[in-house]
Order: structure tokens, then sequence, then C-alpha cells
């Protein structure tokens, strides 16, 4: 029912740049289900302040797949799934896009940890998922790589559906995130 998403990239913007990872956990609402990570080649030199941050190389992506080589790999475990990712926009408008260019017609629907998490745990000091992984005692084996991140967002997610006693999941997929690009 969900995909837990997050992308490592080689810069902020996704008409200018490329995804160099990718981790999806596969969630029923409950439990993880599944879980896919992999490199990938993103046509474009990585950001040196973004190789720093994500310890991801050029050299790493040089023989990694190009996205159109796994577009169908992850277009199928993201078809029919709500997308949720830590600040969904983001990870999204990359993913949207890669797929647009591998000739994809992407538009499921979305669902952002932060924006629930403020609903749910609303005194927090801060949203970043460092903080909240901090905060509320979530381990991150791999923080700032794709598959540590996703697997850290999964396990919010957890909480939040564990802690959302009024039924603001449901409030958010009614309301805010229909099938937008």
């Amino acid at each position: 029912m969900f995909a837990i998403v997050d992308i490592e990239t080689s810069g902020g913007h996704a008409l200018d740049h490329g995804i160099t990872e990718i981790g999806i956990v596969l969630h029923n609402g409950i439990t993880v289900e599944g879980k896919y990570a992999t490199l990938i080649n993103p046509k474009v030199p990585i950001q040196k302040y973004v190789q720093g941050l994500t310890g991801i190389t050029n050299a790493m992506v040089a023989n990694a797949p190009v996205f159109e080589e796994v577009a169908f790999n992850i277009f199928n475990l993201l078809k029919g799934r709500i997308f949720v990712a830590h600040n969904v926009n983001f990870d999204y408008s990359f993913v949207k896009h890669q797929f647009k260019l591998a000739g994809y017609d992407f538009n499921e629907r979305k669902l952002c940890t932060i924006r629930l998490a403020r609903k749910i745990f609303p005194t927090l000091s801060k949203y970043g998922l460092e903080t909240i992984c901090r905060e509320l005692k979530i381990t991150n084996h791999s923080p700032h790589r794709a598959i540590g991140d996703a697997m850290a967002t999964a396990e919010l997610f957890s909480l939040l559906v564990a802690h959302d006693k009024n039924n603001e999941l449901k409030k958010m997929l009614r309301v805010g995130y229909k099938k937008k690009g």
C-alpha cells in the first residue's frame, strides 16, 4: 500500500541533476514487506558538497546503471502505492522527472512524513529526519544514504501510524495528496 522512498542526488534540482541512489521500502501500514536499493549513474557530475554529505562519489556511480536501466523495476515497485518520503516533494520531483525522461507516466499519490509528524508529534523541536530520529529513538544505520534514510523513515512511519489517534493519515490522504505532479 505504501512505498517509502529516499533518494540521493547529484544536486538540488530535478531538471539539472540526477538521482545517484534510490532506496525503497515497501510498507503495508504496519510492517515492512520488502526493500530495494541501488546506486544510479546520474549522467552528470555529483557536486562536491553532496559527495561530502552522502559519501557517494563520481567513481562509485561510474559503472552503476542509469535510471532508464532500472526504471521498469522501480516503476513496478511504486505503481499503485502511496509514495511516502520525508520532504516528499523533493524525492517525488526527481523520481517523476526521471520517469518522464525514461518514457513512463508516473502520477501516484504522495504523503510527507514531515507534515504527518507535525500533526501527530506537535511538540518535537524540529522535523528534519536526523532530529526526529534522535528525539524518537529511531536508529539510522546509514544517514544520508538512500536505504538508511528510507528504513529510518519507515520506522518513523510505523510510529506515526501507531500514534495516529485523530486519523491524521486518513485526513491527509483524503484532502491534500491526491494525484498531484
